[in-house]
């Protein structure tokens, strides 16, 4: 290589290198602003103060553990009333025999399973929720997607929390928990170590509250007559990142509880973590542009690899490059404890190798706007707007008939 392309090379090595550095020193930010926000002690309103809720539950299959997920809400301790709103667009789907076994257990807490019209829009999940949303009988209500699990005073502190404030919504940071797979441990290892973290600085350091769908607490009254209801994000992907937008621009609270959800993943294969970040970083860059790109520069791992690259293995830029992975993957381990259990050993040199995995994901997401998502192709437009690819689906009865009500 003649000696000013050498030259240069190392130039933009090192660079990277600068910026590889730059990511680290933010990570280790997100660690600080995690371990301030986890423990911070929120107002809370007391028992009195507390109002009923409906826990809306949009169900699609089998997901990992659904039976103790679901049973987690059936025995949430809350002083107030509470129900149940099972809703899916398939009135064979399996998890509705599971969701009908637990709710069996717990007789004391109504439970209502809603037949959703698929047809609502091209969202499926908000398509889904629709239905649950329009037969909850209370008007505050929680919605929370199947793979969530909670402790038994979630609701309690959530809703608390919620009205001592006089919020408009209410979201929690996510966090993976019981990987027993490789797949599954990347996805924990990104929501843990990457997602939660990323969620409380945002908070502690700009201010800026992210909505997470995991797990929204709001009023259907106010969101009907402010927002104009779920049929306004029926055609958007990223419908709680938007309504949390929407919700901001109207001056409205918006809080990230420090109360953290739990997404369970137990046994899942990498192609799945893929499929899903490959989706999120699409949205991304149809959502936030500037903040898309300030994505690559919060992955230390992969600009240090690239760095590597243009350095031509150079030993010095291999040595820092190499400190670089090491200190990112120390630290992703202490991220993942301020919020959960610690990972196995056995799944902690994932942690590099999946911020590896995410930097083809990111370079695709700039040429490539088409997902599959719940059996739909779809493609993106501004703001996730969906564009349908394909046939649409069959038509739906335009109410959202009860396939079953069970009440204490």
């Amino acid at each position: 290589m003649p000696i000013v392309a050498l030259s240069t090379a190392l130039t933009v090595a090192w660079v990277l290198l600068a910026l590889a550095g730059v990511a680290l020193v933010l990570f280790l930010g997100g660690l600080v602003a995690t371990w301030r926000h986890t423990r911070r002690r929120p107002p809370q309103a007391p028992d009195d103060a507390l109002p009923p809720v409906s826990l809306l539950k949009p169900m699609k299959g089998l997901e990992d553990e659904l039976e103790a997920n679901l049973e987690s809400f059936f025995v949430q301790d809350y002083p107030a009333p509470f129900e149940i709103v099972f809703a899916t667009t398939d009135a064979d789907d399996p998890s509705l025999a599971v969701a009908r076994r637990v709710a069996a257990r717990h007789p004391e807490v109504p439970v209502r399973f809603v037949l959703s019209d698929d047809g609502f829009g091209l969202n499926p999940k908000v398509a889904n929720l629709a239905g649950a949303l329009r037969v909850a009988r209370y008007d505050l209500v929680h919605q929370s997607d199947a793979n969530v699990r909670v402790p038994a005073d979630y609701l309690r502190r959530i809703v608390a929390e919620y009205v001592a404030l006089d919020a408009s919504v209410l979201t929690s940071p996510v966090i993976g928990v019981g990987e027993k797979t490789y797949g599954a441990a990347m996805e924990n290892i990104q929501m843990s170590g990457f997602i939660a973290p990323a969620m409380c600085l945002a908070l502690e350091v700009a201010r800026i509250t992210c909505v997470c769908g995991k797990s929204m607490l709001l009023r259907r009254s106010e969101l009907e007559a402010d927002l104009g209801g779920l049929e306004s994000v029926r055609d958007v992907l990223c419908e709680d990142f938007v309504l949390g937008e929407r919700y901001k621009a109207l001056g409205k609270t918006v809080v990230l509880s420090p109360t953290p959800v739990r997404n369970v993943n137990i046994d899942c294969g990498p192609e799945r973590f893929l499929g899903r970040h490959s989706r999120w970083l699409k949205m991304r860059i149809t959502l936030h542009l500037p903040g898309f790109f300030a994505d690559l520069l919060s992955n230390p791992v992969a600009l240090a690899a690239l760095a590597l690259v243009f350095g031509g293995f150079e030993p010095a830029v291999a040595m820092a490059a190499g400190g670089i992975v090491l200190t990112k993957l120390a630290a992703d381990l202490v991220a993942i404890r301020l919020t959960r259990e610690p990972i196995p050993l056995r799944y902690a040199w994932l942690a590099p190798l999946k911020d590896l995995a995410l930097f083809p994901l990111w370079v695709n997401a700039i040429f490539s706007r088409t997902v599959t998502w719940r059996g739909r192709r779809l493609r993106f437009g501004k703001n996730t707007k969906l564009l349908p690819v394909g046939p649409p689906p069959e038509p739906a009865p335009e109410e959202a008939p009860e396939l079953h009500e069970e009440a204490a």
